[in-house]
This record gives C-alpha cells, structure tokens and sequence, in this order.
C-alpha cells in the first residue's frame, strides 16, 4: 500500500513545492518506509512507500536516463515473468515497478497491456510532454483526477 499524487499545470508554471510536500504529507499513513519526489517542468509527482519488494533499491521515483519517470502504488503479478522475457535489458533495482516503466519506453502508451496486476500508475515523459495515468483493469488499486483550478 503505497500513495502516489501529483501536479500538472496548464499554464507551463512548475508547481508549488509546499503544495507538493503537503500532498506527500497526506499520504503518510500509506507509505511508511519512503518519500519520493519528481518536478520536472509544469509536472510534480510524490509518491510515499511501502517497501515489499525490492527493500534495496526500490525506491521511487524511477527515472530512466531521457528523463521519462514514474511514480506507483502497484504489486506487478507477472514481473518475473517479464523481466525473462526483456534479457537484453539491464535493469537497475529489482523492483517490480521498474517493468512499467521499461514497457513505456518499449511500448508507449500500451505498456499496461503487458501487466498483470494490481496498480495504479503515474508516468510523466518530459519529451512528450505527456503524463500517462495508468490502472489495473478491475480497479482494485484506485486512481482519481481532476482538471481545473488548485489551491
């Protein structure tokens, strides 16, 4: 059980950093075990942990190296699975929400066709200027938005 919120805006501005501590600070109860923050651009993303796998090096967010980033409240079914079939793949942590991440820079926008799982997802694409939210199927790991004015 993980805790993850964020920020885009419209007008390109970077968001506020007591906004986003403050949404962090709400999801405390969620995520015990780590905090994790992500402002790039117009985007801000915190996530809070609660580590289960990957206790190492899991923590979030998960950045590849053209900035793409994601942020996750997930347990991945299948990631063993996935990372047999990505062998020429070197992958950072053992984490099983580092696949997600992978998969988007494979796949684009279809890389949660590949899951199985619980999991609600956050990936922001600084290039594409693009934050994809992602859920699993059945909605067992809820995601809400909302568009129009904050604060």
């Amino acid at each position: 059980m993980c805790g993850i919120a964020g920020i885009m805006t419209i007008d390109g501005a970077s968001p506020e950093s007591g906004v986003l501590e403050k949404l962090s600070d709400a999801l405390a109860h969620r995520g015990p075990d780590g905090r994790g923050q992500h402002v790039s651009g117009n985007t801000g993303l915190v996530q809070t942990r609660l580590a289960i796998i990957d206790l190492e090096t899991g923590d979030q967010p998960l950045r590849l190296n053209n900035g793409i980033t994601l942020i996750a409240n997930a347990e991945i079914y299948n990631y063993r699975e996935l990372k047999a079939d990505m062998a020429d793949v070197t992958f950072s942590t053992a984490s099983d929400c580092e696949l997600p991440l992978i998969l988007y820079a494979k796949h684009g926008e279809n890389y949660a066709e590949h899951l199985r799982g619980m999991y609600a997802i956050a990936i922001h694409d600084p290039e594409r200027r693009r934050l994809v939210l992602s859920r699993d199927p059945f909605g067992i790991k809820q995601l809400y938005y909302t568009e129009g004015p904050f604060g």
